[in-house]
């Protein structure tokens, strides 16, 4: 509509300035025909006037001549005529405002005319006539005229043509706006609302404008381009799926690589439980005990079967495919769980594992599943990191607060931290700038995938965080694990 209006208001300003450009040229054109035809009258009737004032004067004398000249001046209501002297200082005396060489002109026997336009009447026209009375005298017809007549007629032109460019501003008006609105305003407005709709997400209703103008050829166009669009969403839709279903395996298989490590430390802590339960057992067949100690130690075999079955069903747990699913939940107890998971192995290894927590509860949407994933993995990396006996891994918990370092606006915000500190042999500069890329690994060939830290980041990115990571070589490594924390309500 915007754009119709101003196509509309151009289309006005080139009419009125054409208009005005006419008006101006036909005005003053026909003003320089009115001025000449009186001019012409002036000269028509004072050239005989003055013959015949001549005439009577010598015939009849001069009062006859000057009655000739006066009856003359009572013929015409609009045009006035006297009779003059040329001699100096007496025209100068009627007529200030005339030319100085006035005189000289009618000496010379010259009609000669001026424009008076000073006068409050709308300026006169003066013709004068000479008559050579005598050889040293020389008199004149003076005829008069008023312009207002002239006047009149440049006020009655104008406002015809005032009159008629605004009739044509009127028409050309209407049929601007109702072509604009055909034309232009609808296709442009069909125009918004469709690339609004694609903004939205609407790519597959399409535009048709009739007509084979530019603005139709812009519809198809944008037809043209929505189908492309949709071609490529579904391309990137079904990308995206291939790469999430790839990255699920990849999280799996680096899950199983854990179950593995954890089942190869369970084997001894499932192996106390068994002794225990077939000795108890062997006892019972060979009815080496009787009474209340068959009660006992039936119980006995009950709770460490229990036992069993608690340890296997949690590697199973942590082994099974799952999906992100976020929680509102402590933080804590998944660490906690976490480092139960590792402890055996750890014992084994006669690594110590320490945690250290600050008071507070932190909460924060996250899957325990998948963290308990990214822990366990960077438990296990620090207690191989540990390759002396006697090894010691911290884990901290805190809260801290900064500014995320992946994203642009760098304002500080809330995360509870997770730190794993080993004092193992610490890694190398440039394995640092590689440590998260997938297939990466300072382990021997055969010990490690390179999959385990590639993945745990994506899990921690997915959750709003990040994991950093500071080595020492010779000294031990740290990751910190941040997870934005959600207030309580």
């Amino acid at each position: 509509m915007r754009l119709t209006f101003k196509i509309t208001l151009f289309f006005i300003g080139g009419i009125c300035l054409i208009m005005a450009w006419q008006g101006y040229s036909r005005i003053d054109r026909e003003s320089g025909l009115f001025e000449a035809q009186m001019r012409r009258d002036h000269y028509a009737l004072g050239q005989p006037l003055a013959v015949m004032v001549r005439y009577g004067r010598e015939e009849f004398g001069e009062d006859f001549a000057l009655e000739l000249v006066e009856r003359s001046n009572q013929a015409s209501e609009r045009l006035r005529v006297r009779w003059v002297w040329a001699q100096t200082g007496t025209l100068e005396r009627l007529r200030p405002e005339a030319p100085l060489d006035l005189n000289v002109l009618l000496e010379e026997g010259r009609a000669v005319s001026w424009i008076d336009r000073d006068q409050i009447d709308a300026g006169r026209l003066y013709t004068y006539v000479p008559v050579v009375v005598e050889e040293e005298r020389v008199g004149a017809v003076e005829l008069s005229e008023s312009f207002a007549r002239e006047q009149a007629y440049v006020r009655a032109s104008k406002w015809r043509i005032v009159w008629t460019t605004l009739l044509m501003l009127v028409m050309a008006s209407g049929l601007a706006m109702v072509t604009g609105l055909l034309f232009i305003a609808r296709p442009v407005d069909a125009l918004v609302a469709r690339a609004r709709s694609i903004g939205k997400g609407d790519l597959k209703t399409p535009l048709k404008l009739d007509g084979h103008g530019e603005l139709s050829v812009l519809a198809m166009e944008m037809n043209l381009m929505s189908d492309q669009l949709v071609g490529a969403s579904e391309k990137l839709e079904e990308e995206t799926a291939a790469r999430i279903q790839a990255l699920q395996q990849l999280r799996h298989a680096d899950r199983l690589k854990t179950v593995g490590t954890l089942a190869a430390g369970l084997a001894h802590e499932l192996g106390t439980p068994l002794n225990v339960i077939s000795m108890r057992a062997a006892m019972i067949e060979d009815r080496e005990v009787e009474g209340d100690e068959i009660e006992r130690n039936a119980r006995i075999i009950g709770e460490q079967t229990s036992r069993i079955t608690k340890i296997i069903r949690q590697l199973m747990d942590f082994a099974r495919v799952r999906h992100l699913s976020k929680t509102r939940m402590e933080v804590g107890p998944v660490v906690e769980q976490a480092i139960e998971l590792i402890r055996p192995i750890a014992e084994k290894r006669q690594v110590t594992m320490e945690l250290s927590a600050e008071p507070q509860a932190f909460a924060s949407d996250v899957d325990a599943d998948q963290i308990t994933q990214v822990l366990t993995n960077l438990l296990v990396n620090a207690m191989h990191a540990c390759q002396k006996e006697g090894g010691r891994v911290e884990v901290a918990l805190r809260a801290v607060r900064q500014a995320h370092p992946e994203e642009d606006e760098g304002q500080e915000r809330d995360f509870v931290l997770v730190e794993v500190k080993d004092d193992g042999v610490g890694m190398r500069e440039d394995a640092l700038e590689q440590i998260f890329e997938p297939f990466f690994t300072t382990k021997a060939v055969g010990e490690g995938s390179g999959l385990g830290l590639s993945v745990s980041y994506g899990i921690v990115r997915e959750h709003g965080g990040w994991i950093d990571v500071t080595s020492v070589e010779g000294q031990g490594s740290t990751f910190g694990v941040y997870l934005p924390i959600e207030e309580r309500a």
